[in-house]
């Protein structure tokens, strides 16, 4: 495993798992957040790190422009003014600027008429279909000769139950761990939840099943 991974103190073991589902032509919509639990060596196959030292460079692709909304909210902020406003992805100019500076966040590309930055708390992003986190997981079981924590094959088997409707794909990303040299403002935000959104989100793009036609009696 890279000493990025292993010995920097500033990474936490934390996992952020989000699964996404489209049908062919569609967009993509959250359909779960897996709570993944802290499993050395784990976070490190997810993003493509590796187990040994000569395993780089690292396989994590960031997160996907078309992004459900419900992710695109959770991973970056939208900047919008000099003040920003009143919701809780919302950051100003000057403090998004800040952010950059400080190689905190960078820009995240968007095709929506406001721009995007990542948060500050979050790092090595990247997506993967079922295929990619079966080999993850299996590769775990090698390594460690012991099978795989439960929830990640909870997760995989999640993902195949969906690839009979759907396309499927997880993202996933790490968070930093605070200390003190780290305790800047942006680092101190709290984690966010968007329940309506969340529902709002699945509402505009989850299929529907077409309204059957009224029949209209024929006079006799």
């Amino acid at each position: 495993m890279p000493n990025e991974i292993r010995n920097d103190p500033t990474w936490r073991c934390a996992v952020h798992a989000y699964v996404e589902c489209r049908v062919r032509g569609g967009a993509w919509w959250m359909y779960a957040a897996p709570v993944l639990p802290q499993v050395s060596l784990m976070p490190a196959l997810l993003i493509g790190a590796g187990v040994d030292e000569d395993e780089e460079p690292l396989r994590a692709t960031g997160v996907p422009s078309d992004a459900s909304l419900v992710v695109r909210d959770e991973y970056t902020w939208r900047v919008a003014g000099p003040r920003g406003g009143d919701a809780p992805n919302i950051v100003s100019v000057p403090e998004a600027e800040r952010w950059i500076a400080r190689g905190r966040s960078r820009p995240w590309q968007t095709t929506e008429p406001f721009a995007r930055v990542t948060d500050p708390r979050w790092s090595h992003a990247t997506s993967m279909d079922g295929n990619e986190l079966e080999t993850i997981v299996r590769r775990y079981e090698q390594t460690m000769e012991q099978p795989a924590p439960a929830a990640y094959c909870a997760l995989l088997a999640m993902m195949r139950a969906l690839e009979r409707d759907y396309l499927v794909r997880a993202i996933v990303w790490l968070e930093r761990r605070l200390t003190a040299a780290d305790a800047t403002p942006e680092m101190m935000m709290p984690l966010r939840d968007y329940p309506r959104d969340l529902e709002r989100a699945r509402a505009e793009v989850r299929p529907r099943r077409p309204r059957k036609k009224r029949r209209v009696a024929s006079d006799s």
